[in-house]
């Protein structure tokens, strides 16, 4: 049998097909679907429990068919009313990949600040709930690894998503394949656990007809059903060898196969390693892709002369002996499990830098391919692919750990161009990955690789992880090389990205200096730099609106905004974005007509050049807020109301937007002195925060729904909210550290000890508030924020003067 295969697999012709029959009808000759044959009762079980049940755990032997069985259900129950989401979890390395393969499957995006499980679960349930009753079908595949060898963490994550989608949404059901029983023992009531078992001999007996095509077993067919024990994959595996070849294997020769091979189950529980199969070099090769792929990206790792010789010779053949699995409708091809394992096993690859020189090359070029598509109106393909090939790509991310000179270059594109999909669904890995490459940097030498490298990294914790302190360290270890080798493109980013890091940090004179060194470079530089150096002038004049300097933030803006209405016309996200931040220039300034004439600029530009809708949401929220300041509360409320309505548009509205939203709707309440009405707004921004993060946005909404409950003169539970709150006081000055949201809540405290009569509650929070003022007082010194100074001071004699009107303490 060893031979046949060695045969078989070094490439055969694919007889009785011609060259333009080959070319013309390739879907039809590949995909060699068997009949599904027999389990009449395992589907009567499903059948039976579909009504009643929410969640069906598959198990049996591996390649006894469990996989087959599900699909061959689900297309029995009008497969195009529900959505369907397939995870192979053999393929998921850890809880990130999880979650933004279950995101990219259904076409959302993963939100970067749900890291913790209970978070991106939330998540995942909202969205499919917010479909309202259109029916879901999640099919997790291969779960065995993820329950024994994947950890404590990982498996607890998986348990509480499927958990989690039974019991919020009524819409789902969810199937579960593994070796092992699954325990649910908290879902007992909507919890299906069926096991497969090998088919029986009748079964047997007629999958075997389905492929032998007429040749006949004769006295040989009972040893030959007994010795395939069932196994569907082994039975489909031996039908195709006989018919192969004109006959070339008797079923003699098969029976003397079987029982020298023992091929026992198919599987690495049943039989020794020294019994298994052994594939030939190209199948290996094929093998060292660990998920699905296309002809083109085989031809490339098998170094054919063309797509149709690698069908021809390869491709095809193998398909036909059922080691290949052909998806019609994608064009991908995966590799059996089980006979993964059996390659994996027996054969290594010789040429192993070789083989993973072309790997690079194949899915560097693949990545690149997706990350210029995401932020194109191609997004929705471009999900798509990454959900087919994310497997491949998180094996590439941690093939950085092998770099050589020959695929150095590969790893340096990716981390400078592939930031945005690397970060946004790629989390798990990415870290690690850049890592690698600043390793590889330093390994070769490359010292400008090493700061594109840092640059990437710089973003991630900025943007991403929210580690602004790492984040400039990488900034400044990327200026330290750029700025040896003279003005550039990458030196003028790299200013405006470290300015905009310290703008953050509320380092604002700083950030000032980082964004005059860009602009000194793109001002003066080609077209390439324009880009640049609109957004250096932009960041430039919200730096100068935050320090009160608002004769220069204006003059900047406004430079800002000419050159962006000549470079890219009057109706851009672009330009609407600027007229936006000279609203918040003129609203902090105190010009509350200039604002909204502003605000309402940038709104009707961004509905013109059809902005994302989170973009839309927040300059209608900008225009309502400034609305109601001006008391005007009809128009305030039509405009937030268009906002949700363009929200509940959305197949999944984004959850930020839609707390801004309520929130701004409570605000508009609260002036009205709606109280009831401001209560229930500012609780539904609260309960989306929540599910978010605890960052400062949820902090903010804590801090109205704490005030206004203690206008209502429900203080137990202003109290409870704001010390919700001020548990958050840490990182919320971390965060941000001019916020004021910390001064308002204990300002809020105080007013309910006051009010209750709590003269010593009431002194101790008056002087927490005075330190927390000593401490903003020192962010506006730092700033030179000459005006937040002034009104900072002002409040801190109000608090000195409260706390000598109380009576001394005895």
């Amino acid at each position: 049998m060893a031979d046949t295969h060695s045969k078989l697999f070094m490439g055969c012709s694919y007889n009785g097909i011609s060259r333009e029959m080959f070319e013309n009808n390739f879907d039809d000759d590949i995909d060699i679907e068997a009949d599904f044959v027999g389990r009449e009762n395992d589907l009567n079980v499903l059948k039976t429990a579909w009504q009643k049940h929410k969640i069906f755990g598959i198990f049996g032997l591996r390649s006894v068919g469990k996989s087959r069985l599900v699909t061959e259900f689900l297309k029995s129950t009008k497969p195009g009313s529900f959505v369907r989401i397939y995870i192979d979890m053999k393929l998921i390395s850890d809880t990130n990949s999880l979650y933004s393969r279950v995101c990219a499957s259904y076409g959302i995006e993963p939100e970067l600040q749900a890291a913790q499980s209970s978070r991106w679960i939330y998540h995942i349930c909202d969205c499919i709930k917010a479909a309202g009753k259109k029916p879901f079908v999640f099919f997790f595949d291969n779960t065995e690894d993820y329950q024994e060898f994947k950890g404590v963490d990982i498996r607890d994550s998986f348990f509480s998503l499927c958990t989690s989608l039974v019991r919020q949404c009524s819409n789902v059901k969810i199937f579960i394949t593994s070796t092992t029983r699954v325990q649910f023992s908290q879902l007992k009531k909507v919890y299906c656990s069926h096991e497969v078992l090998p088919l029986n001999q009748w079964e047997t007996r007629l999958l075997l007809k389905t492929v032998l095509e007429g040749v006949e077993l004769g006295e040989y067919e009972n040893a030959i059903v007994d010795l395939c024990e069932g196994m569907p994959l082994l039975i489909l595996m031996v039908g195709s060898e006989l018919t192969e070849d004109s006959g070339m294997i008797t079923p003699k020769d098969m029976v003397e196969f079987l029982l020298t091979c023992r091929l026992k189950a198919l599987s690495r529980e049943f039989y020794p390693e020294e019994d298994r199969v052994v594939y030939k070099r190209r199948l290996t090769i094929l093998e060292y892709i660990p998920g699905s792929f296309n002809a083109e990206q085989a031809k490339e790792i098998l170094d054919s002369q063309s797509v149709a010789t690698v069908k021809d010779q390869m491709l095809i053949p193998v398909r036909r002996r059922h080691v290949l699995k052909y998806d019609p409708r994608t064009r991908r091809f995966s590799i059996q499990g089980i006979l993964r394992e059996c390659i994996k096993t027996f054969y290594t690859i010789k040429n192993i830098p070789e083989i993973r020189a072309r790997y690079c090359r194949i899915f560097t070029a693949v990545m690149k391919n997706i990350s210029q598509r995401l932020g194109t109106a191609e997004y929705t393909k471009a999900l798509a692919s990454f959900t087919e090939e994310q497997p491949n790509l998180q094996k590439l991310l941690i093939e950085v750990k092998y770099t050589k000179q020959d695929t150095y270059h590969f790893f340096i594109e990716m981390a400078t161009q592939c930031t945005e999909l690397i970060e946004r669904y790629m989390a798990g890995d990415g870290e690690d990955f850049y890592q690698g490459c600043l390793r590889a940097a330093d390994m070769y030498g490359q010292e400008g690789d090493k700061a594109s490298v840092n640059l990437a990294v710089g973003s991630m914790y900025t943007n991403t992880k929210g580690n602004l302190s790492q984040g400039a360290n990488n900034y400044e270890s990327a200026l330290r090389v750029l700025e040896t080798k003279g003005k550039s493109l990458q030196l003028a980013t790299a200013y405006q990205r470290m300015g905009w890091n310290m703008l953050q940090q509320a380092r604002n004179l700083d950030a000032n200096r980082f964004f005059k060194k860009s602009l000194s470079i793109s001002l003066v530089s080609g077209q390439e730099f324009k880009l640049i150096s609109l957004q250096s002038m932009s960041s430039m004049g919200v730096s100068l609106t935050q320090l009160g300097k608002f004769d220069e933030s204006e003059r900047y803006h406004f430079a800002c905004l000419d050159e962006r209405i000549r470079v890219q016309g009057e109706n851009h996200p672009g330009v609407g974005a600027c007229y936006n931040n000279i609203g918040v220039m003129y609203e902090q300034r105190g010009d509350l007509e200039k604002a909204f004439e502003y605000y309402k600029k940038g709104l009707d530009v961004k509905v013109k050049a059809k902005a994302p809708v989170m973009s839309v949401v927040f300059s209608l929220s900008n225009v309502a807020n400034v609305s109601s300041t001006m008391q005007n509360y009809e128009d305030a409320h039509k405009l937030i109301d268009d906002a949700l309505e363009r929200l509940k548009a959305e197949k999944v509205p984004p959850r930020e937007a839609l707390a801004c939203a309520y929130d701004t709707k409570g605000k508009t309440y609260d002036r009205e002195g709606k109280l009831k009405e401001a209560e229930e707004m500012f609780q539904v921004a609260v309960d989306i925060r929540e599910t978010i993060a605890e960052n400062m946005p949820y902090v903010e909404s804590l801090v109205h729904l704490a005030d206004v409950n203690k206008r209502k003169g429900n203080y137990e539970k202003s109290l409870e909210l704001a010390k919700c709150a001020l548990k958050l006081t840490s990182k919320a000055t971390l965060a941000m550290p001019q916020n004021p949201f910390i001064a308002e809540c204990l300002e809020c405290v105080a007013d309910v000890y006051n009010r209750k009569g709590y003269v010593e509650k009431y002194r101790v929070t008056l002087e927490k508030i005075e330190t927390e003022l000593l401490r903003l007082e020192q962010v506006f010194l730092c700033q030179c924020n000459d005006r937040a100074l002034e009104k900072i001071r002002n409040q801190i004699q109000d608090i000195k003067a409260k706390l000598d009107n109380l009576p001394k303490e005895s």
